[in-house]
């Protein structure tokens, strides 16, 4: 048998101990560690941002981006306006 067959002791010990440390966070300590995590989080995101935007600037100095649009070329060329009269008014009788 192993050592840990013998005495089960020997494994709840160490457990206890591990969660022992993590009852033991006060609320200004949990605070500090879930500052730090959005700390993280936040210098990840700016610098995945910002990656992204010098990523486009160079595509558009290459000019690998997207062709530019002729003015007569618009967005909404070939869209047409819905009805107006869509939806019917209830008529009121006193």
């Amino acid at each position: 048998m192993t050592a840990l067959g013998r005495n089960p002791l020997l494994v709840a010990v160490p457990l206890w101990m591990i969660f022992g440390r993590a009852a033991a966070l006060t609320e200004p300590e949990i605070c500090y560690v879930l500052d730090g995590v959005l700390f993280l989080y936040g210098v990840i995101l700016t610098a995945l941002y910002c990656r992204i935007k010098i990523y486009n600037a160079r595509e558009a100095q290459g000019g690998k981006g997207k062709p530019k649009q002729n003015v007569e070329e618009g967005i909404y060329t070939g869209l047409t306006p819905h009805a107006q009269d869509t939806y019917e008014t209830i008529g009121m009788k006193k």
